[in-house]
């Protein structure tokens, strides 16, 4: 009995970041990027209305896929993602981000607070709000807080060290 081999059709490009529209795939057909840069295999869903990019993790400063505007042809995603390095007082890097089909969100929603001891007060634009600091000199702990116009070390403990 002779057996029937099924032909796989692959999609494949070379191109950074370019990818497929799920309008343009097959049901049950696979496209892969191949460039080096910005691999991924992609497929689109039962509807054909969207894609969904199958690893690895993105890693650098922009988001993959930054200059595109149209979802699905070369834009992100749904579940993608994308280990941000930038690294700024307010958000703390590098961070995992994952693209929910609109926007990249934290996928850990709240950073840890720098906790410094120093006799001297630390640039409050070096350091994430929430951040601590103890002064040497003086015994008393402080927390940069951010009040919508100001950012600013405010005082928490009531007692200098005596």
């Amino acid at each position: 009995m002779a057996r029937e081999a099924t032909p796989v059709q692959l999609l494949r490009s070379e191109v950074y970041n370019k990818r497929p529209t799920p309008q343009a795939l097959l049901s049950g057909q696979p496209a892969v990027n191949i460039n080096s840069q910005e691999p991924g295999l992609f497929f689109a869903d039962e509807t054909g209305t969207a894609l969904f990019k199958v690893g690895p993790c993105a890693i650098g400063f922009d988001p993959p896929n930054a200059g595109a505007v149209t979802p699905g042809a070369l834009g992100n995603t749904k579940g993608e993602l994308w280990l941000d390095l930038n690294d700024i007082p307010s958000n703390p890097g590098p961070c995992l981000r994952v693209w929910d089909g609109v926007a990249w969100i934290d996928c850990v929603p709240s950073r840890i607070a720098t906790a410094l001891v120093s006799d001297v007060e630390p640039d409050v634009f070096l350091f994430p709000d929430g951040a601590m600091w103890w002064d040497t000199n003086t015994g008393l702990m402080y927390v940069l807080y951010n009040d919508g116009v100001n950012r600013q070390w405010t005082q928490v403990s009531g007692n200098t060290v005596g």
